[in-house]
Protein backbone atom coordinates (compact mmCIF):
# COMPACT_ATOMS: atom_id res chain seq x y z
CA UNK A 1 0.00 0.00 0.00
CA UNK A 2 1.47 3.46 -0.93
CA UNK A 3 2.10 5.77 2.13
CA UNK A 4 -0.73 8.28 0.91
CA UNK A 5 -3.27 5.52 1.20
CA UNK A 6 -1.84 4.46 4.92
CA UNK A 7 -1.81 8.24 6.04
CA UNK A 8 -5.69 9.21 4.88
CA UNK A 9 -6.63 5.81 6.77
CA UNK A 10 -5.23 7.14 9.38
CA UNK A 11 -6.37 10.54 9.34
CA UNK A 12 -9.98 9.14 8.83
CA UNK A 13 -9.26 6.66 12.35
CA UNK A 14 -8.80 9.70 14.22
CA UNK A 15 -11.33 12.27 12.72
CA UNK A 16 -13.60 9.22 13.38
CA UNK A 17 -12.59 9.01 17.24
CA UNK A 18 -13.39 10.48 20.61
CA UNK A 19 -13.48 13.98 20.16
CA UNK A 20 -10.68 15.21 22.86
CA UNK A 21 -12.75 18.21 24.98
CA UNK A 22 -10.56 21.39 25.57
CA UNK A 23 -10.45 22.73 28.25
CA UNK A 24 -13.13 25.75 28.53
CA UNK A 25 -12.66 28.76 30.57
CA UNK A 26 -14.45 29.52 33.68
CA UNK A 27 -16.47 32.65 33.23
CA UNK A 28 -16.91 35.19 35.93
CA UNK A 29 -19.39 35.03 38.80
CA UNK A 30 -22.63 36.91 38.21
CA UNK A 31 -21.86 38.05 41.75
CA UNK A 32 -18.58 37.91 44.29
CA UNK A 33 -19.35 35.12 46.58
CA UNK A 34 -18.47 36.47 50.01
CA UNK A 35 -15.52 35.10 52.07
CA UNK A 36 -14.31 35.57 55.13
CA UNK A 37 -12.44 38.59 55.72
CA UNK A 38 -9.01 39.28 57.18
CA UNK A 39 -10.19 42.52 59.02
CA UNK A 40 -13.93 43.00 60.40
CA UNK A 41 -14.39 46.50 60.46
CA UNK A 42 -16.58 45.93 63.15
CA UNK A 43 -14.23 44.63 65.29
CA UNK A 44 -10.87 47.03 64.63
CA UNK A 45 -10.14 49.66 67.22
CA UNK A 46 -11.17 50.04 70.83
CA UNK A 47 -14.68 49.27 72.70
CA UNK A 48 -17.10 51.56 72.05
CA UNK A 49 -16.72 54.91 73.97
CA UNK A 50 -19.46 56.00 76.52
CA UNK A 51 -19.80 59.10 74.56
CA UNK A 52 -22.03 57.08 71.80
CA UNK A 53 -23.93 55.19 73.92
CA UNK A 54 -25.04 58.34 75.18
CA UNK A 55 -25.33 59.45 71.92
CA UNK A 56 -27.86 56.34 70.99
CA UNK A 57 -29.98 57.53 74.17
CA UNK A 58 -30.40 60.98 72.99
CA UNK A 59 -31.09 59.85 69.57
CA UNK A 60 -33.99 57.67 71.20
CA UNK A 61 -35.36 60.72 73.06
CA UNK A 62 -35.49 63.06 70.10
CA UNK A 63 -37.06 60.58 67.92
CA UNK A 64 -40.06 60.32 71.22
CA UNK A 65 -40.26 63.88 71.29
CA UNK A 66 -40.20 64.70 67.00
CA UNK A 67 -43.70 66.15 66.70
CA UNK A 68 -42.10 69.27 68.09
CA UNK A 69 -40.92 71.56 65.59
CA UNK A 70 -37.21 72.49 67.39
CA UNK A 71 -36.44 68.75 68.37
CA UNK A 72 -34.41 66.87 65.39
CA UNK A 73 -30.74 67.84 63.78
CA UNK A 74 -29.89 71.19 63.11
CA UNK A 75 -27.06 70.76 60.28
CA UNK A 76 -24.57 73.32 58.90
CA UNK A 77 -20.96 75.04 58.85
CA UNK A 78 -19.74 75.72 61.71
CA UNK A 79 -16.77 77.62 61.19
CA UNK A 80 -14.61 75.37 58.87
CA UNK A 81 -16.25 72.07 60.30
CA UNK A 82 -19.95 70.73 59.69
CA UNK A 83 -21.26 70.57 62.99
CA UNK A 84 -25.12 68.82 64.39
CA UNK A 85 -26.42 70.78 66.82
CA UNK A 86 -29.16 67.83 67.69
CA UNK A 87 -32.30 68.92 70.48
CA UNK A 88 -33.52 65.66 71.79
CA UNK A 89 -36.18 67.24 74.31
CA UNK A 90 -37.72 70.57 74.97
CA UNK A 91 -39.81 70.65 78.28
CA UNK A 92 -40.75 73.16 81.11
CA UNK A 93 -38.28 76.08 79.60
CA UNK A 94 -35.41 73.27 79.32
CA UNK A 95 -33.55 71.85 76.65
CA UNK A 96 -31.29 69.13 76.20
CA UNK A 97 -29.54 67.74 73.66
CA UNK A 98 -25.99 66.99 72.14
CA UNK A 99 -23.26 68.09 69.36
CA UNK A 100 -21.42 66.49 67.20
CA UNK A 101 -18.25 68.27 65.51
CA UNK A 102 -14.95 67.27 64.24
CA UNK A 103 -14.89 63.61 65.71
CA UNK A 104 -16.32 64.96 69.32
CA UNK A 105 -19.41 64.58 71.27
CA UNK A 106 -20.56 67.64 73.36
CA UNK A 107 -24.10 66.91 76.03
CA UNK A 108 -25.57 70.62 75.91
CA UNK A 109 -28.62 71.60 78.14
CA UNK A 110 -30.00 75.05 78.92
CA UNK A 111 -33.24 77.08 78.76
CA UNK A 112 -35.83 78.07 75.79
CA UNK A 113 -38.00 80.96 75.78
CA UNK A 114 -40.37 81.19 72.85
CA UNK A 115 -41.63 85.06 71.50
CA UNK A 116 -44.38 84.54 68.55
CA UNK A 117 -43.18 81.61 67.06
CA UNK A 118 -39.31 82.30 67.57
CA UNK A 119 -37.69 79.86 70.12
CA UNK A 120 -34.62 81.85 71.81
CA UNK A 121 -32.21 79.05 72.81
CA UNK A 122 -29.49 79.01 75.35
CA UNK A 123 -27.36 76.11 75.54
CA UNK A 124 -23.83 75.39 77.42
CA UNK A 125 -21.48 72.42 76.95
CA UNK A 126 -19.96 70.49 80.87
CA UNK A 127 -16.46 73.21 80.78
CA UNK A 128 -14.80 69.87 81.48
CA UNK A 129 -13.32 70.52 77.91
CA UNK A 130 -10.87 73.28 76.97
CA UNK A 131 -12.64 73.59 74.14
CA UNK A 132 -16.24 73.71 75.92
CA UNK A 133 -18.52 77.32 75.45
CA UNK A 134 -21.62 78.72 75.36
CA UNK A 135 -24.66 78.42 72.57
CA UNK A 136 -26.97 81.83 72.04
CA UNK A 137 -29.02 80.74 69.26
CA UNK A 138 -32.76 81.41 67.67
CA UNK A 139 -34.61 78.52 66.03
CA UNK A 140 -37.06 79.76 63.06
CA UNK A 141 -39.42 76.37 62.01
CA UNK A 142 -41.57 78.60 59.87
CA UNK A 143 -37.94 78.95 57.74
CA UNK A 144 -36.17 75.15 58.56
CA UNK A 145 -33.73 78.13 60.22
CA UNK A 146 -31.19 78.26 63.41
CA UNK A 147 -28.97 81.06 63.45
CA UNK A 148 -26.57 81.89 66.72
CA UNK A 149 -23.28 82.12 68.31
CA UNK A 150 -20.78 80.37 70.31
CA UNK A 151 -18.50 81.49 72.05
CA UNK A 152 -15.89 79.09 74.02
CA UNK A 153 -15.46 79.63 78.05
CA UNK A 154 -11.87 80.11 77.73
CA UNK A 155 -11.01 83.26 76.06
CA UNK A 156 -7.91 82.63 73.50
CA UNK A 157 -8.38 78.76 73.05
CA UNK A 158 -10.76 79.44 69.99
CA UNK A 159 -12.32 81.91 67.94
CA UNK A 160 -15.85 82.79 68.91
CA UNK A 161 -18.09 81.43 65.72
CA UNK A 162 -21.29 82.68 64.36
CA UNK A 163 -23.25 80.41 62.54
CA UNK A 164 -26.55 79.28 60.39
CA UNK A 165 -27.66 75.64 60.29
CA UNK A 166 -30.80 73.76 58.91
CA UNK A 167 -32.56 71.16 60.09
CA UNK A 168 -32.28 68.26 58.26
CA UNK A 169 -33.44 64.27 58.36
CA UNK A 170 -30.70 61.15 58.31
CA UNK A 171 -31.17 58.62 56.47
CA UNK A 172 -28.91 56.09 55.44
CA UNK A 173 -28.72 55.57 52.01
CA UNK A 174 -26.21 53.53 49.96
CA UNK A 175 -26.73 56.08 46.46
CA UNK A 176 -24.65 58.59 48.19
CA UNK A 177 -21.62 59.34 47.31
CA UNK A 178 -19.24 59.05 44.35
CA UNK A 179 -19.03 54.85 44.91
CA UNK A 180 -21.93 54.13 46.10
CA UNK A 181 -21.52 50.77 44.89
CA UNK A 182 -19.27 50.26 48.05
CA UNK A 183 -22.34 49.79 50.08
CA UNK A 184 -24.99 48.56 47.42
CA UNK A 185 -23.08 45.14 46.40
CA UNK A 186 -19.81 43.16 47.17
CA UNK A 187 -16.75 44.58 44.89
CA UNK A 188 -14.95 42.70 42.94
CA UNK A 189 -10.80 43.27 42.12
CA UNK A 190 -11.75 45.25 39.10
CA UNK A 191 -13.42 47.49 40.77
CA UNK A 192 -10.93 48.41 42.81
CA UNK A 193 -7.71 47.25 41.42
CA UNK A 194 -6.79 50.55 39.39
CA UNK A 195 -7.74 53.10 42.05
CA UNK A 196 -4.81 54.93 43.59
CA UNK A 197 -3.79 55.32 47.30
CA UNK A 198 -6.08 58.59 47.62
CA UNK A 199 -9.46 57.47 45.77
CA UNK A 200 -8.91 53.55 47.58
CA UNK A 201 -9.23 55.38 50.74
CA UNK A 202 -12.19 58.07 49.73
CA UNK A 203 -13.66 55.08 49.02
CA UNK A 204 -13.23 53.33 52.09
CA UNK A 205 -14.03 56.51 54.23
CA UNK A 206 -17.52 57.10 51.98
CA UNK A 207 -19.08 53.75 53.78
CA UNK A 208 -18.11 55.58 57.43
CA UNK A 209 -19.83 58.56 55.70
CA UNK A 210 -23.13 57.15 54.42
CA UNK A 211 -23.86 56.38 57.88
CA UNK A 212 -23.29 59.60 59.86
CA UNK A 213 -19.66 59.12 61.31
CA UNK A 214 -17.82 62.25 62.49
CA UNK A 215 -14.22 62.10 61.49
CA UNK A 216 -11.28 63.79 63.82
CA UNK A 217 -8.42 63.63 61.67
CA UNK A 218 -8.67 67.00 59.67
CA UNK A 219 -8.15 65.46 55.72
CA UNK A 220 -11.01 62.83 56.50
CA UNK A 221 -13.34 65.99 57.47
CA UNK A 222 -12.58 67.88 54.49
CA UNK A 223 -13.65 65.23 52.43
CA UNK A 224 -17.26 65.31 53.68
CA UNK A 225 -17.86 68.77 55.46
CA UNK A 226 -19.10 70.09 52.29
CA UNK A 227 -20.61 67.56 51.00
CA UNK A 228 -24.61 67.70 50.99
CA UNK A 229 -25.65 64.31 51.94
CA UNK A 230 -23.30 64.06 55.07
CA UNK A 231 -24.81 64.55 58.42
CA UNK A 232 -22.46 63.60 61.46
CA UNK A 233 -24.50 61.84 63.35
CA UNK A 234 -21.96 59.96 65.79
CA UNK A 235 -18.76 59.17 67.03
CA UNK A 236 -18.44 55.31 66.53
CA UNK A 237 -20.48 53.77 63.77
CA UNK A 238 -19.17 50.32 63.77
CA UNK A 239 -22.11 48.78 64.46
CA UNK A 240 -24.36 49.71 61.78
CA UNK A 241 -21.81 48.37 59.14
CA UNK A 242 -23.60 45.60 57.08
CA UNK A 243 -21.79 42.55 55.82
CA UNK A 244 -21.42 43.75 52.48
CA UNK A 245 -19.16 46.96 53.94
CA UNK A 246 -17.69 44.78 56.14
CA UNK A 247 -16.17 42.72 53.31
CA UNK A 248 -15.55 45.73 50.79
CA UNK A 249 -13.79 47.37 53.15
CA UNK A 250 -11.63 44.37 54.21
CA UNK A 251 -11.01 44.19 50.26
CA UNK A 252 -10.36 48.06 50.09
CA UNK A 253 -7.60 47.48 53.28
CA UNK A 254 -5.80 44.52 51.27
CA UNK A 255 -5.14 46.97 47.91
CA UNK A 256 -4.16 49.75 49.85
CA UNK A 257 -1.71 47.60 51.49
CA UNK A 258 -0.54 46.21 48.33
CA UNK A 259 -0.18 49.49 47.26
CA UNK A 260 2.40 50.66 49.37
CA UNK A 261 4.45 47.48 49.53
CA UNK A 262 4.09 47.94 45.51
CA UNK A 263 4.15 51.24 44.81
CA UNK A 264 6.42 51.61 41.80
CA UNK A 265 4.51 49.17 39.89
CA UNK A 266 0.67 49.17 41.16
CA UNK A 267 -1.94 50.78 38.78
CA UNK A 268 0.36 50.70 35.70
Amino acid sequence: MKKSSILLISCLAIACGPKKELPVKPEAAETPVALAVKKDARMIGPEKPAEQTLIEEAIEKLQANADMPCIGYWVGMFGKNKINIAIAEIKDGKAVGYTVCAGNFRPVAGTVTVDQDIYRIVLDEPGTDKYDGHFIFAIYPKNNSLEGTWTPFKKGIVADKTFTLTKRAYAYNVENGMFPESSSRLLTESDVSNLNEEELGFMRNEIYARHGYSFKDLQDRRQFDTVAWYVPMGIDIREKLTDIEVQNIDLIYRYEEYYHENYDSYGR
